[in-house]
């Protein structure tokens, strides 16, 4: 059950900056990873908001496979002892890659609304898919 949730805030992670919102809470035997995976996955910064309208525009729209797009990752602990201090640490991957033995594939989003500006939106993808072209050059 999650007992304490962050303001959002700006972290950095290489060029890109990120909105981060820290969750802390106990899982238990009722409500295990699992279940706070489903709760939590996706997030707006993946699906937009509110979550089903925007899910079921996706699916509808969208027209292809996200793929690697988006997921979670991070340390998972699935210790659930009284007592214990070990934590379970995931976060949200925005970006990621596929490799090939001669190509490699970006999956890279955008974050795209009523009020978007597209060339605006594509230069920003752009610039998120900087890191990883880096380590690929």
């Amino acid at each position: 059950m999650i007992s304490r949730t962050a303001t959002p805030k700006t972290v950095r992670a290489g060029q890109v900056a990120h909105i981060c919102t820290e969750l802390e809470g106990t899982l238990t035997k009722d409500f295990g990873l699992l279940q706070l995976v489903d709760k939590l996955h996706p997030t707006p910064a993946v699906c937009g908001m509110p979550k089903e309208t925007a899910r079921s525009f996706i699916i509808e729209h969208e027209g292809y496979d996200r793929k690697f797009y988006t997921g979670f990752l991070g340390e998972i602990n699935l210790s659930l002892d009284r007592g214990t201090s070990a934590k379970t640490h995931l976060f949200v991957n925005l970006r990621c890659m596929e490799l090939f033995e001669n190509k490699a594939v970006l999956f890279i989003g955008g974050g795209i609304t009523g009020d978007s500006d597209k060339e605006k939106e594509w230069e920003e993808t752009v610039a998120k898919s900087a890191t990883m072209r880096s380590i690929l050059i």
